[in-house]
């Protein structure tokens, strides 16, 4: 008979460990594809759950393919940015987790990574960031714009996004919101800093890079739509549940 007192496994652990199984199925098969995009006659393949599941403006909003905002969130490019995604999941997302409750934090967590695509997006569109695609990738776009049958595709439009990293920089801010003067050692630097601290400097990375069009610029700017949805529901937030658990006699 099962324990009625069987612990449940948390969304954090959940998030975890779909992050890894869908990281490691990644790379079972793979079909021809440009940028992430599907295409018989290209030389170079993909995995096809990157071809399935990224985030691009082309795919997700003029192929009306929109689970993309989802599904993006739990591929990886590779070991190092599962690793650092899912060790700083790891060691945030349970004290929001407790705090809001399962449902609720699962809805903050995909909505801040929805955020981070949509965010992208808008600055790349905007002009705020991006490159200009070079005589090969014209040519990739223009034999891309007629097998799909859309003219004129911009590069921003088919560069495709994968990650976790605008959800947990959203957890991160949504940490910090809740336990600011809390202290955080860090690995490289090697220093110790508050909570709050820690996500002002984040904040101010991104932002640099994506104003000085740096090395993923797209990528920050994905996490400054996690980081900017996130403190503007925290902002709010946060005061009903301090209230309630002042109410509660909690502190």
């Amino acid at each position: 008979m099962a324990s009625p007192y069987r612990q449940q496994m948390s969304i954090t652990t959940a998030l975890i460990i779909s992050n890894v199984i869908v990281f490691v199925m990644g790379n079972v098969s793979g079909v021809p594809a440009y940028f992430g995009i599907e295409y018989p006659s290209s030389p170079y393949t993909e995995s096809l759950l990157f071809v399935r599941g990224a985030y691009s403006w082309l795919s997700c909003f003029m192929e009306g393919e929109i689970w993309r905002l989802f599904t993006y969130q739990f591929l990886h490019a590779g070991p190092m940015h599962l690793l650092f995604n899912m060790w700083a999941l790891y060691f945030f997302g349970r004290a929001v987790e407790d705090a809001m409750g399962p449902r609720r934090y699962l809805a903050f967590y995909l909505a801040c990574g929805v955020a981070g695509a949509l965010f992208s997006s808008l600055l790349a569109g905007l002009g705020i960031y991006g490159e200009t695609a070079n005589p090969a990738e014209q040519y990739v776009l223009a034999e891309l714009g007629n097998y799909l049958g859309h003219a004129d595709l911009r590069l921003w439009e088919v560069v495709p996004m994968v990650g976790a990293s605008a959800a947990i920089y959203g957890v991160l801010v949504a940490v910090a919101f809740l336990y600011p003067h809390s202290l955080v050692r860090l690995l490289f630097p090697p220093i110790t800093m508050s909570l709050r601290s820690l996500a002002l400097v984040v904040l101010v990375f991104a932002v640099l890079i994506v104003v000085f069009n740096g090395d993923n610029a797209g990528g920050e700017a994905g996490h400054l739509g996690g980081i900017l949805l996130s403190a503007t529901i925290m902002s709010v937030w946060r005061y009903r549940y301090l209230k309630r658990r002042r109410d509660e006699g909690r502190f």
